[in-house]
């Protein structure tokens, strides 16, 4: 066959011209890969129609991503983040020294305005205590979360980006977040993977229902608002003083380039790069801390250990602060086995060689598409007996000392790693750990325990839950 003539890794047979784009089910593409893996192995080829070497193991993955980290972090070029973004902007989706100095300028900014300082953690407990309000107003009744852990966690980013936050009771950041999620599924669907193989295929849209068309629309309608923000800061910003947000900074930054000989500090990146913020600080910090809540309605013994932790260590008034994470070792230690069996994305993003490569005997010529699974590695039952069990205590020492885990990379691997994991990791303890000090979740209805159901999708979400939060004091 094609792939053994040119020594990729092994995979399902390709169909002539479309690879294997019958046989993926975007809605499951973890569990699809996962099984992929015990046919092949930790290392295999998928045709989409071309050839994507999936990389399953934590050591395979060190090997690739971090000791031949310069070699792969390139991404390919996507079609359809061409036409979304007339051009290769953004954070996410370009390479080579305009991503280079575009994340160093975007790390900075984020420093600036308070990751890892006191002035972000004031932000992030605001918005906690803000919910905390929120729920406390139910009175024990049921209660469906997503729309207000969206819009609070949502408001970070949107303090950072455009320097001002929305009522939590504003539809506005949970309607933005369902548009995000929609675009980013199209790329998982069929039509998706054949535009990215050829842009014309998106003629076909009529025979898929549509889909490609409305999800454009629904994209620039976001891309506008951007806009607006934007010219809104130009013409009330003071380039004299200090920057009042993500926005203010760049558009000073600007200002000592040329435009049209430095697209890399024109308007439309600093519109892809606010939208990638969003796109990957805010529905996976809110999804995951879903899942969290999700997880110890389903476990209440382990639920039980958080609130002994946090009533011993923090009390039951104090405001919790990220100092307080080395208190915290159990929490601590439920938060990474969150991270380890809950992975956000269930297809990571690409990669590209930009030099031939062997690994373990393969050739991987110049140009190869190479991707880090995370969720087959993190569920793999020969590094994590009974990997579907919520168990904590594979996080701690005899001792109960909290064990970092470096198997477990939700935030990716290597050069192209989550430039806001810090952000995220923020806010997920925060958020969580305030939650749990001021209340025992449990399910809608006494002894009807929630199942554990995902929507369809490139993002694992949980399938919408109602929830009972009873205050502790």
């Amino acid at each position: 066959m094609y792939w053994r003539r040119r020594n990729l890794p092994p995979g399902p047979l390709p169909f002539p011209l479309i690879g294997n784009i019958p046989m993926i089910d975007a809605n499951a593409l973890d569990k699809q890969f996962l099984g992929l893996k015990k046919i092949y192995g930790d290392i295999l080829t998928v045709w989409l129609p071309i050839p994507y070497v999936i990389i399953s193991s934590a050591e395979k993955m060190k090997q690739i991503f971090i000791k031949n980290g310069e070699k792969v972090s390139l991404r390919p070029h996507f079609n359809l983040a061409g036409i979304m973004f007339q051009g290769d902007y953004g954070l996410i989706f370009n390479d080579n020294e305009f991503w280079r100095e575009q994340r160093r300028f975007a790390l900075h900014v984020l420093r600036d305005f308070g990751i890892g300082r006191p002035i972000l953690e004031q932000t992030i407990m605001e918005q906690a205590t803000a919910v905390c309000d929120y729920i406390k107003g139910f009175k024990g009744k049921p209660i469906e979360l997503s729309k207000v852990l969206t819009t609070a966690i949502g408001n970070v980013i949107y303090q950072l980006a455009f320097g001002q936050t929305v009522d939590l009771s504003s539809d506005f950041i949970f309607d933005f977040r369902n548009k995000l999620i929609e675009t980013a599924l199209f790329f998982a669907h069929p039509l998706g993977f054949l535009c990215e193989l050829w842009l014309p295929f998106r003629f076909l849209d009529p025979f898929f229902g549509g889909i490609y068309s409305n999800t454009m629309k629904k994209h620039f309608e976001m891309l506008d608002f951007m806009k607006q923000h934007i010219k809104e800061h130009r013409e009330t910003i003071n380039f004299e003083g200090e920057p009042r947000d993500y926005i203010d900074a760049f558009l000073m930054e600007q200002r000592k380039h040329d435009v049209s000989k430095n697209p890399e500090w024109s308007d439309r990146q600093l519109s892809a790069a606010i939208y990638d913020l969003f796109s990957a600080g805010m529905e996976t910090t809110s999804t995951s801390t879903r899942t969290f809540i999700l997880h110890m309605i389903r476990n209440p013994e382990i639920q039980k250990k958080i609130h002994e932790e946090i009533d011993r260590q923090i009390g039951k008034d104090r405001i919790i602060s990220m100092s307080d994470q080395a208190k915290l070792p159990y929490f601590i230690a439920c938060l990474q086995e969150l991270q380890r069996i809950s992975v956000i994305l269930t297809l990571n993003l690409q990669r590209i060689t930009s030099e031939d490569m062997e690994i373990d005997g393969y050739f991987l010529p110049k140009g190869t598409i190479v991707v880090p699974q995370f969720p087959s590695v993190h569920v793999d039952e020969t590094v994590f007996p009974d990997p579907f069990k919520f168990d904590p205590t594979r996080h701690l020492d005899e001792n109960g000392n909290f064990i970092k885990d470096d198997r477990i990379t939700p935030f990716s691997v290597g050069k192209r790693a989550c430039l806001g994991e810090s952000l995220a990791r923020m806010e997920l303890f925060l958020f969580s750990a305030t939650f749990f000090q001021h209340f025992e979740f449990l399910p809608e209805n006494d002894g009807e325990i929630p199942v554990e159901e995902y929507e369809p999708g490139l993002v694992k979400s949980p399938k919408a839950f109602k929830v009972r939060a009873k205050e502790r004091h």
